[in-house]
């Protein structure tokens, strides 16, 4: 009998549990046998949609409702620094939706040498890496297997059309390299400078995902940007934010206090309207500190924030996710 129990769950812990609704960054470490064992279980789940489906391609086809980057970014005549920023679970919140979207990247809006150009909705799926497939290509897949490709679509990425006009393009993401197997198809989009963890002048990891933190890469892509003497296309795909929005990851006192009767049954939704609060205020004390002069910053959200544990499932739209495209002067 034990043995029999043992065997179901172990297939069940392999298989079918969803680590990633568990806040396991409040209990463990991603560092040792665990951390080892919890990588390796999510590389597996994200690279290859359990074993039996590890070998079903793609297949990409044409985005209908195009991405939010090629809407806001004329191709035809380019600005000459880009920042996009694909940000981990940022969406529109719906309860009392007139106060609280506004203020959570309200600290961009305050600063005397940026200028809002837009900000919206746009059509989006429940995926990181079909947002980037939106963003960068104005694709969608079949299947998160991008490493089987073919990769002829990829030829009208933004990043690859951008490189044909002299631009220098590089990546930052703070989780590792074979984390959906990006290494590997990134290339084909033409993000051949990608640095991911641990590649940063500070690599302390944040909770919510193994990572280096948002608010250190900060830093890094901002020198990045300085340093580009031509034109610069910079793409960062964000972290701290991902489920389940670790406490641990908030810093300081919280802009949104989840005490009151508006989160009540929405804890989870008010850790990552704090993180997301949280993640515009690092971004523009960024640009107040000169790091983005002369910049186009588009930034979008990947996909609506998940909401596995919270009484209320339904705080986010699902569908939809917004938008903001500023100019630093």
């Amino acid at each position: 009998m034990i043995w029999s129990l043992g065997l179901l769950y172990l297939i069940f812990a392999v298989f079918f549990f969803d680590y990633r609704g568990v806040n396991l960054s409040n209990r463990y470490q991603t560092t040792g046998w665990w951390g080892s064992y919890y990588e390796t279980i999510q590389n597996l789940k994200f690279n290859h949609e359990f074993f039996w489906r590890g070998t079903v391609k793609p297949e990409f086809y044409d985005w209908p409702h195009g991405g939010v980057l090629q809407k806001q970014i004329d191709m035809q005549n380019p600005p000459k620094k880009i920042l996009f920023i694909l940000n981990e679970s940022w969406g529109t919140f719906i309860p009392e939706h007139g106060a609280v979207n506004p203020s959570v990247d309200a600290p961009l809006m305050n600063i005397p040498n940026v200028q809002l150009i837009a900000q919206g909705e746009n059509p989006a799926l429940h995926s990181t890496i079909m947002g980037e497939l939106r963003e960068l290509c104005d694709l969608k897949a079949k299947s998160s297997n991008f490493v089987l490709g073919p990769f002829d679509k990829f030829k009208q990425c933004v990043p690859v059309h951008l490189q044909k006009e002299g631009y220098l393009v590089q990546a930052f993401h703070g989780s590792y390299s074979k984390m959906y197997d990006r290494k590997d198809w990134y290339p084909h989009m033409g993000l051949q400078n990608a640095r991911f963890f641990p590649q940063f002048s500070n690599i302390k990891q944040c909770h919510s995902f193994p990572g280096a933190c948002d608010y250190n890469i900060v830093h890094d892509v901002s020198a990045a940007n300085k340093a580009a003497q031509g034109k610069s296309f910079i793409y960062w795909l964000t972290l701290d934010t991902h489920h389940p929005y670790s406490e641990k990851d908030i810093l300081g006192n919280y802009t949104y206090d989840c005490k009151q009767p508006i989160f009540d049954g929405r804890q989870e939704a008010c850790r990552n309207l704090n993180l997301q609060h949280q993640f515009f205020t690092v971004l523009a004390n960024e640009i107040k500190a000169g790091g983005f002069k002369d910049t186009d910053i588009v930034v979008v959200g990947d996909h609506s924030p998940p909401i596995i544990l919270d009484k209320y499932k339904d705080s986010f739209k699902e569908d939809s996710v917004p938008f903001t495209h500023v100019r630093v002067h």
